[in-house]
């Protein structure tokens, strides 16, 4: 059976790709493409996503099904696993319990006037008297041996001489053994019965802490994704973008242009010659050309007007900034600027709790804006102070970098508390 609308649910929730993968019965699936349908008013793809993109707060509340149900997957597969080890926990004790009465019910008919006793000493007195017999007519009769027939003597021979050592050891030559070799045999079954039921238990009991632990944590994410779907669909959450945006990109880049200063070319930099911030690298892809077509004499040419055109177009729009709430804009856009904008934009991510993927979108921006302004802004240095320490240069431009960090952390706290009282 085909699911069209798989490949879109997996665009807003990654996760569903294993869940669907490892579902044959195709519940997943089902209930995944009804979650799509249902909340789009269509079957086809490509219409699908068309009014996903076009109405974040549907795309919001898609995500919060299409979670619930990864959930309830999660748990039924816990509860199958959890079953599967009572069956094999059971199954284990029946073995022991049938192993056990067995032999309590051999002790019990060797000690009770049971007629049953008398099938050992039947069977042991049969085998040596046929032994006997045997030892008798192929000593006597030399003509039988001589007839072809040694082959099948050697054969009987072997059997009965089997049998009667099997006798001989039962009633004499291990009694005493056997009794201890039964007892020892009985410690060591109850001992590795007490061991699987201590083991199967534990295993049970981590089974079900680790369910009740995974249950909580899908609990708590689906809890911050209808918070974040809640944000989508009320006003607030649009409300970055109803600030005269050009403004606030004309303030932040006039800071980044505070920072980066003019024409460098510092044999530490591994970004190589800059200007304006500019590297040569980025200045070639912005104008299409060759790197070894950009020399110093272009880079000195570069103007602070084509400058803040790369900036806008590189890194202010490349990461949605002018949909980010104020104050955190321009920290995604320095540190966009100063380390890459994906790793500016995985990090702003991985601290409003959704998907990683390096690219902003109407989850990332309803959860940004459902976040307390000053606290993830101050978060967002903090972090941004610990990727620079983890650098391998960081004796060497540190000062700068922490400098740098510290001045947009407060200049972006002004932004944020001038944006709260016209909020209010």
């Amino acid at each position: 059976m085909a699911f069209p609308l798989i490949a879109l649910a997996a665009t807003v929730l990654p996760e569903l790709v294993r869940l669907v993968a490892g579902d044959r019965a195709g519940t997943v699936a089902t209930a995944v493409e009804q979650a799509v349908q249902a909340t789009t008013g269509t079957a086809d793809p490509v219409d699908a996503k068309q009014r996903l993109d076009q109405d974040p707060a549907a795309a919001a509340a898609l995500r919060t099904r299409l979670a619930e149900i990864a959930v309830e997957q999660e748990r039924l597969q816990l509860e199958a696993a959890e079953k599967q080890r009572a069956v094999e926990f059971a199954t284990l004790q029946a073995r022991i319990a049938d192993t056990q009465g067995a032999r309590a019910a051999m002790l019990q008919l060797s000690g009770n006037r049971d007629p049953m006793r008398w099938g050992a000493p039947v069977v042991s007195v049969t085998v040596t008297l046929m032994f006997v017999l045997a030892l008798f007519i192929f000593t006597s009769s030399e003509s039988f041996i001589a007839q072809g027939n040694r082959e099948m003597v050697n054969i009987i021979l072997g059997a009965l001489v089997a049998a009667f050592t099997a006798v001989i050891n039962f009633w004499i030559g291990s009694s005493q053994g056997s009794r201890e070799k039964d007892a020892t045999v009985r410690v060591l079954q109850a001992t590795q019965a007490e061991q699987a039921s201590t083991a199967l238990n534990a295993q049970s009991q981590q089974a079900s802490a680790a369910m009740a632990s995974q249950t909580q944590q899908a609990k708590d994410a689906i809890t911050s994704l209808r918070s974040v779907a809640e944000a989508a669909r009320s006003p607030a959450a649009p409300a970055a973008a109803g600030q005269p945006r050009n403004q606030a990109f004309e303030r932040a880049v006039a800071l980044i242009l505070e920072n980066e200063g003019g024409f460098s070319n510092d044999p530490r930099d591994r970004g190589g010659m800059t200007n304006f911030g500019i590297t040569a690298r980025t200045y070639a892809d912005f104008h299409g050309l060759a790197l070894e077509s950009v020399g110093e004499a272009t880079m000195r040419a570069l103007t602070r007007e084509q400058a803040i055109e790369i900036y806008r177009s590189n890194y202010w729009n490349a990461a949605c900034c002018d949909r980010l709430p104020p104050g955190l804009d321009l920290c995604v856009f320095d540190f966009g600027v100063n380390a890459g904008v994906r790793r500016a934009i995985l990090l702003l991510q991985e601290l409003v709790g959704v998907t990683q993927d390096g690219s902003v979108g109407a989850i990332t921006l309803a959860a940004a804006a459902a976040c307390d302004p000053a606290e993830l802004i101050e978060r967002y240095a903090e972090r941004r102070l610990a990727y620079y320490r983890s650098l391998e240069n960081f004796d060497a431009f540190g000062r700068g970098w922490t400098l740098r960090t510290t001045r947009m952390r407060d200049a972006a706290m002004q932004m944020a508390r001038a944006r709260q009282p016209a909020m209010a």
